[in-house]
This record gives structure tokens, C-alpha cells and sequence, in this order.
């Protein structure tokens, strides 16, 4: 009977390992793929896909007003605006400030502690990308978040990118079903991508900026899983070896 169960838990191992290494394999791909389009976003080689946008956009839609830059009559734009709002600092605090609370209410303090990581982490990354490649430092933060210089790379793209991908993920881990866990996960893409290109359309930003927000989102992620995948090996390992009485 030992024997039976010990045979049991060694298969069961490997095909948890063998998961785990599948696992670790697509995010590394992820990750090199994402730290790939940045870098080509950084160095410019998306730049001509960003102007034949911009004209296609201009010579389709036309600008709002003499007095605009952005593309489309005023409906257009400001249904593009409503979009892009899923990804906007108030919505994101509002829908933050509410996650909070939920784990304190049911005494998660580690999912709550890992989701603030993640999500101000991404934060705080964004600003110093956007300080990295800005054109001039901000006169205060007030400047920082209006003035058009800090556009690289889109902050929509990237923290809609993370807070939404990052909700799903959670949220996926506590799905039974495959069908439920693919349909959370799309339907995170899928706001992700609506926010980007709600970018693009009315000309608030390029495709570069875009992509680079979208890329560097999911290098903070594939990062952050990285981290989390450590700390969780060394929790095993600890136990594994732990003495028992």
C-alpha cells in the first residue's frame, strides 16, 4: 500500500513538474517576444508604421478641428475617449481601491500584497520609462501627466495591460473549468487590445507608443511571475527539507 501511494505522489510530481516547465517555457518566450517589439518601439523601427497610420487616419478621417490634432469628428473621438477610460487613473484607482478592500475583507493578505506589488510596481516602472525617454524632465507632476512629451510609451496600454491581465490571471486560478479560464483570460486581452487601439484611432498616440506599452506591461508581468515562481520554489524546498517531529 506504501508503495502504491509513493508510486501515486511520483507521478503526480511529474506531471506537476513537467507542467511547470511548459509553464516557465511559454513566459520565457513571452518575455523575449515582448522585450523584442520594446526594443525595436525604443529604437524607432516602428516609426514608419506610426506614419503611414497617422496619414491612412488623416486622410480617412480628417482632423476634428482646425484647432485639434486628433482624428475624427467629435462623436468618434469621444467614443474612443470612453474606451480608452477602462485603462484612465481614476477608473484604475476606483477598481484598485475596491480590490483592496475585497482582500482585507476576506484576509488574503498575500494575494493582497502581491496585486499592490505588481500594479504599483508596473506604476513606478512606467514613470521612469516615460522619464527615460522623455524629451524634457516634467516642471511637476502635474506637468508630467499632461504634457505631450511624455508619450513614450502609452500609459493606457501599459497599466491597462497589467491591471487587467493580472485580475484575470488571479481570477483564473480559482476556476475549475478550462472553458471559464480561457474565456476570463481572452476577455482581459481583449479589453487590452480595445484600449490600444482606442489610442491609435483618434491619434492620441502612435502604434510605437502603443506597442512599447503594450511589450513593457508584459515584461513587468513575466517578471513579476518569475519572482513569484522563485519565491514559491524556495517555500517547497524549505518544506520538503523541514524536520519532522
Amino acid at each position: 500500500m506504501e508503495i502504491e501511494n509513493y508510486s501515486a505522489t511520483r507521478q503526480l510530481n511529474t506531471s506537476n513538474y513537467g507542467t511547470e516547465r511548459q509553464r516557465k517555457l511559454k513566459v520565457i518566450i513571452l518575455f523575449f517576444t515582448s522585450l523584442i517589439i520594446f526594443s525595436f518601439s525604443a529604437m524607432g523601427l516602428f516609426d514608419s508604421l506610426s506614419n503611414i497610420t497617422s496619414q491612412f487616419l488623416e486622410r480617412s478621417l480628417g482632423f476634428t478641428n482646425k484647432w485639434s490634432k486628433s482624428y475624427g469628428p467629435e462623436w468618434f473621438v469621444g467614443l474612443n475617449r470612453d474606451a480608452a477610460a477602462f485603462a484612465s487613473y481614476p477608473i484604475l484607482f476606483v477598481w484598485f481601491t475596491i480590490i483592496i478592500i475585497y482582500y482585507n475583507l476576506r484576509g488574503e493578505s498575500k494575494r493582497l500584497w502581491r496585486f499592490i506589488f505588481i500594479v504599483i510596481g508596473g506604476g513606478i516602472l512606467l514613470f521612469i520609462t516615460k522619464l527615460i525617454f522623455a524629451d524634457r524632465f516634467p516642471d511637476g507632476p502635474i506637468d508630467f501627466l499632461k504634457y505631450s512629451n511624455y508619450n513614450f510609451p502609452s500609459g493606457h496600454a501599459m497599466m491597462g495591460t497589467i491591471f487587467y491581465i493580472t485580475l484575470a490571471v488571479t481570477i483564473s486560478r480559482r476556476q475549475h473549468l478550462i472553458r471559464t479560464k480561457r474565456l476570463t483570460i481572452l476577455s482581459a486581452i481583449s479589453i487590452v487590445i480595445i484600449i490600444g487601439i482606442s489610442r491609435i484611432l483618434p491619434g492620441f498616440h502612435s502604434v510605437s507608443e502603443v506597442f512599447a506599452g503594450w511589450s513593457l506591461g508584459m515584461i513587468w508581468l513575466c517578471l513579476c511571475w518569475f519572482l513569484e515562481s522563485k519565491i514559491k520554489q524556495n517555500i517547497r524546498s524549505k518544506s520538503e527539507f523541514k524536520p519532522t517531529s
